[in-house]
């Protein structure tokens, strides 16, 4: 298991070389997709690598405050499926940063909430919605 964590470890590297590894622990930001409400923000995200890896999913969170039905603002924890209960060896960390965060930026799920205010105002005021996702950019868009 050490050799596939690392072999992980270094395909992230690849496409993301600015980001910091330490004891299994993976700091990195990530950018908001195309086309969701989170675009042209960047948030830093953690991933940590359990002993079990890849047989059960890393831990991932957000660190910096992100307004988003699916995550809670306060800690930084995810509702995602995909790593909370049908992860499977066949996913790496690439796959974490490449499709599952920025799938969970472009569709957030209401009717599983993290973070219920959020998921209120995404369903009953949208506009509202995209207002209170930029206060939380880091940095703020260009439009």
């Amino acid at each position: 298991m050490k050799d596939r964590i690392r072999r992980d470890i270094e395909n992230l590297k690849k496409i993301v070389p600015n980001m910091n590894v330490k004891n299994n622990v993976i700091l990195l930001d990530i950018t908001g997709p195309k086309d969701s409400h989170y675009e042209s923000g960047i948030w830093k995200i953690v991933i940590r690598i359990s002993k079990e890896y890849p047989f059960t999913s890393p831990s991932v969170g957000f660190i910096d405050k992100i307004y988003h039905p699916n995550i809670d603002l306060r800690s930084g924890t995810i509702c995602l499926n995909t790593l909370n209960e049908t992860w499977s060896p066949i996913y790496n960390l690439s796959h974490i940063y490449n499709i599952f965060i920025p799938q969970l930026l472009l569709y957030p799920n209401a009717k599983d909430p993290l973070n219920v205010e959020a998921a209120k105002l995404y369903e009953e005021n949208i506009e509202e919605f995209k207002k209170k996702v930029k206060g939380y950019f880091k940095f703020k868009p260009l439009n």
